[in-house]
Order: C-alpha cells, then structure tokens, then sequence
C-alpha cells in the first residue's frame, strides 16, 4: 500500500541521516583544530567514493542476473541479488567498527572525558 511505501521511505530517510549525523560526530571528534579542513575534505571524498562503488556494485550485480537469465528484461525477481550483495557489503562494513579504541569519541559521548 502506498501509506506502508511512505512510512518506510520516511522511516529509512530518519535513519540514514542519523547515520551519517553519527558517523560525521565520531569521524571528527578526535581531530586536532588544525586538522579539520583537511579531514572534511577526505571524509567527504571517501563518502562519495563509497556510494559511487555501492551503485556500481548493485549494477553489477543486477546486470549479471539479467545475464544468468538471459534476458534484458528486467522484473522485480531480478533485484534481490543486488539487494543481497548490497546489503552483504554494508554489514561486513561494520566489522571495522571493532577496531576502534575503547575511548574513542569519549567527549562526544557523555561517557568520561
């Protein structure tokens, strides 16, 4: 239903820009004053760079489906292989979450400083 489309078109907009909120705080709450033009710039190529790359990899990944069925018709079977490999590279993304340090972003945090 089209109020079920909305509420989850709304509900992933509020997430994805949380998401990027707190990745942006805890990116840049370590660096030196002197450091922050720079790491803005490098941030933002690296967000660019990742999205650029998401696509590509959807594209691809829904292309060699249409190749595995041998058509260039696309219907909506076709794009859960995109989806799946999406997805796939985005949690295993996560993992480098692990290698923080304890204390990193402490003063974003509220916990200690």
């Amino acid at each position: 239903s089209e109020v079920l489309i909305l509420a989850i078109l709304l509900a992933s907009g509020f997430f994805r820009s949380l998401q990027f909120t707190s990745l942006n705080a805890l990116a840049f709450a370590d660096m030196k004053p002197e450091d922050l033009s720079q790491a803005t710039s490098v941030s933002g190529t690296a967000q660019q760079v990742a999205q650029s790359l998401g696509v590509a990899l959807g594209a691809s990944a829904l292309h060699l489906t249409l190749a595995a069925r041998g058509t260039e018709q696309l219907s909506a079977s076709d794009f859960w292989p995109a989806f799946l490999a999406v997805g796939a590279v985005t949690l295993v993304s996560g993992l480098m979450f692990l290698k923080l340090e304890r204390n990193a972003a402490q003063q974003v945090s509220g916990h200690g400083g």
